[in-house]
């Protein structure tokens, strides 16, 4: 689930080869423990918001836009951060994309660089957040009103979006497991979703300029947490249906590749909330399809119906776009890539579509070895 999401970082594997004549096989250290659990406390929203001191933190946002002229569009856009163990000292880097509709078209941006600050409290200033990455940034105001940029100069394409206030959200905040905080055996975590955020701003395509508006799902996730990458990872989906219904529904895969949980949040279109359990409500998530990347070889989930029977929803899903693939970092183990983006809904029984989505794919692609490794004796 997205509660153990992109400790992509991790997936850089160590591999020691001894010059004999012959590769030697050692053991692969494992990770150090986790820290003592902490007591949850009761989170303040939209104070925390801020980022926080935990080996592990991340601001993320999808959205479905239309522009003036009814074109369609989707985003997504992340900053991560990460503490050292033993370290106020924090790094930062970004990932978004665009995927346009209408030309079946996704663009990936990557941050230009990687940002580092002597503590978590420097990203606060005057406002919640600011965060500055050169060519993302992210500012988080005082009301809870968002702002965010990302921007790649080489292919004239641009992200520049501005969220509503919290008090003008219709839907109360996506606490996950009910209080916002979740014990797993990879770690603990807080974990809150905004998920539909009223927002408006520009996408900049080619040097072309639309105006946009829509509406934004922001997830704000930090904890202590480790993710070995393939076959672990997992499949998430934050789901707005036509009805007003807001979902988040995801599967985590172990160490092994087996699915060691399935659960998920609704809020309905009055506000209630709802946490899923998969046995008690009935949750079942089938893949139908797959699509083979061309750029990593990674074999990303490409259909999938889901079923709800507390919640009376059976939908097949399927991406608006096969190429919605996120790449590594520069310098960066091709494992590191994920599948990011839109997906449409379906109702089983009518065939009409009935809302739209994003999903992330997380642990598909096989590590890369490391390119010495050919020339060793």
């Amino acid at each position: 689930m997205r509660n153990i999401l992109l400790s992509l970082v991790a997936i850089f594997a160590p591999f020691l080869i001894a010059c004999t004549g012959q590769i030697e096989a050692i053991e692969i250290p494992t990770p150090r423990p986790p820290e003592p659990t902490p007591q949850p406390r009761a989170l303040e929203l939209p104070s925390d918001d801020a980022s926080h001191s935990a080996p592990i933190e991340w601001w993320y946002y999808n959205g479905h836009l239309t522009s003036d002229d009814g074109e369609e569009f989707s985003f997504h856009f992340v900053i991560f951060q990460t503490q050292s163990e033993g370290s106020d000292n924090t790094f930062e880097f970004g990932q978004a994309g665009i995927t346009d509709v209408s030309r079946r078209d996704h663009l990936p941006i990557i941050s230009d660089r990687f940002a580092s600050r002597q503590s978590a409290e420097d990203a606060k200033s005057e406002n919640i957040l600011g965060l500055n990455l050169g060519n993302f940034t992210l500012d988080i105001q005082p009301d809870g009103t968002h702002a965010l940029q990302a921007s790649e100069e080489a292919t004239r394409t641009k992200i520049q979006l501005r969220t509503a206030a919290p008090d003008t959200v219709p839907y109360p905040a996506m606490l996950h497991n009910g209080i916002g905080w979740m014990e797993w055996p990879f770690g603990w975590t807080y974990y809150y979703s905004y998920p539909r955020m009223a927002t408006e701003g520009t996408l900049t395509i080619e040097g072309r300029e639309i105006d946009v508006a829509g509406e934004v799902w922001f997830d704000h996730q930090w904890g202590d947490f480790f993710v070995v990458g393939k076959p672990a990872g997992w499949q998430w989906f934050a789901v707005h249906l036509d009805d007003g219904r807001s979902l988040m529904v995801s599967e985590v895969r172990g160490a092994d590749g087996e699915v060691i949980g399935v659960d998920g949040t609704l809020i309905d279109s009055s506000g209630q909330q709802r946490v899923l359990d998969a046995n008690q409500d009935g949750i079942r998530l089938g893949v139908f399809d797959h699509w083979t990347s061309p750029h990593t070889g990674g074999e990303y989930p490409a259909k999938w119906r889901l079923r709800i029977e507390s919640q009376s929803i059976d939908v097949m899903m399927s991406p608006t776009i096969a190429d919605q693939e996120v790449p590594a970092m520069p310098m960066g183990n091709k494992a590191a890539a994920y599948w990011e983006g839109r997906i449409e809904i379906y109702d089983i029984d009518t065939g009409l579509q009935t809302g739209v989505a994003f999903a992330e794919l997380s642990g598909y692609v096989e590590p890369e070895p490391l390119s010495w490794q050919d020339s060793v004796p």
